[in-house]
């Protein structure tokens, strides 16, 4: 089958983009013809047919009103990207597309180049830009579900959701607006793949048909699942995004001027100083390094305030014999079996975070039983061959509808 393989980076810069690369080698090696299309960025991985992706507008950067006014203008209806995509099909002939996240960057239009050449279309929920403006489901430091209740958004303007900035929060308004009630893009949808069920619970609460929303979790890459160290030293670990709904600072709270041990990997808007000789905060890694710092881990700690949909996190950990300590939030409940995988705490609270580490540290054997367990379940569960067969019954279906 040729498919084509739409994300709006071609780098990694977060879990979709994970799930994008591996899906497109999954699906090589399966046998199919996999066409993938992005747009062009300077961290983009190296790619012979970059020449064909679609512009990169910084949306961060300032380039005068005129140009600024331009990348605004391509956030709503992207004219290039929907002409560069349409080369590639009328060229190539896709059977499906599977499109992962798209807006902001590429926009709704090259929806509408599909559909105009009848391509079946899958979506992954990668996030809750959909639903909400954000893309979080998280405002002022608190979970916020206002513009999935409401369904008219007003709240991303009253709370200045998007980076706190009115200007941003009109815009990502005006956004979800159009996308919602005059594109109608739920509609031009063939399938929706919610990796988590409480993701499904969401679009399904939003107003999407039940029969195009389809629970399909991700997997972890035979690459990862690799053998490397399995050393296990006496520190806890955090790897991820550093910003402020991911409950990092609650976490440095927790072990400032502790005995325990704390690495934690990563990068992000989020501004973290501290003099505490037991917290070590190192910057990216690659994923070789950052696979030998989990295997030495202790145990894996997820201390979220927004509500995670299904993150890598887990299963990366999980395969490598970790167990897991996360809030019970979102969708990391159904990942984690409480004292069986991992252990799960009351979200955005310090005092039972604290004492769940205690009990995590004065049990070592029960948490290496656990490390085993969760490995046994990642392998079972999350696997490339199930997931390859869900997703291609999938494919199938809707390329012969």
């Amino acid at each position: 089958m040729k498919i084509l393989q739409i994300n709006k980076f071609f780098f990694l810069k977060g879990g979709a983009e994970r799930y994008f690369f591996d899906l497109s080698e999954l699906l090589t090696k399966k046998g199919h013809q996999v066409l993938v299309w992005s747009t062009r960025h300077p961290q983009n991985f190296p790619w012979s047919d970059q020449e064909s992706f679609a512009q990169f507008n910084d949306l961060s950067k300032k380039e005068g009103l005129v140009k600024d006014l331009k990348k605004i203008k391509s956030i709503f209806w992207n004219k290039e990207a929907k002409k560069k995509l349409e080369k590639i099909i009328k060229k190539e002939k896709p059977e499906v597309a599977h499109l992962h996240n798209i807006f902001g960057h590429l926009s709704p239009s090259i929806i509408f180049a599909l559909k105009k050449r009848r391509i079946p279309i899958v979506l992954t929920l990668h996030d809750y830009k959909l639903f909400c403006p954000n893309y979080q489901f998280f405002s002022q430091g608190k979970i916020c579900f206002d513009c999935l209740k409401k369904k008219n958004y007003y709240s991303c303007l009253s709370k200045k959701c998007v980076k706190n900035s009115s200007i941003k929060s009109l815009i990502g308004y005006l956004e979800a607006k159009w996308q919602k009630d005059f594109l109608k893009v739920a509609e031009k949808i063939d399938i929706f793949l919610a990796p988590s069920l409480y993701m499904r619970r969401k679009a399904l609460a939003w107003g999407i048909p039940a029969e195009k929303v389809i629970h399909l979790p991700h997997f972890v890459s035979s690459d990862f699942l690799k053998q490397s160290s399995l050393k296990r030293n006496p520190y806890f670990l955090y790897f991820g995004r550093l910003s402020q709904e991911k409950g990092v600072k609650l976490l440095i709270e927790v072990f400032k001027g502790r005995e325990w041990r704390i690495k934690i990997v990563g990068q992000g808007p989020l501004e973290i100083k501290t003099k505490s000789k037991n917290i070590e905060l190192l910057a990216y890694k690659n994923q070789k390094e950052l696979k030998e710092i989990i295997s030495q881990a202790y145990l894996i700690i997820i201390p979220s305030l927004w509500p995670e949909n299904f993150p890598y996190t887990v299963l990366e950990s999980f395969a490598l014999a970790k167990p897991v300590l996360a809030a019970r939030v979102g969708g990391l409940p159904e990942l984690i079996r409480n004292k069986q995988t991992g252990l799960l705490f009351k979200p955005n609270n310090q005092d039972d975070l604290e004492e769940k580490i205690i009990w995590a540290s004065q049990h070592p054997k029960k948490m290496e039983k656990m490390g085993q367990a969760a490995q046994k379940e990642v392998l079972a569960r999350y696997n490339s061959e199930k997931h390859y067969q869900k997703l291609i019954e999938i494919y199938e279906r809707i390329k012969n509808n």
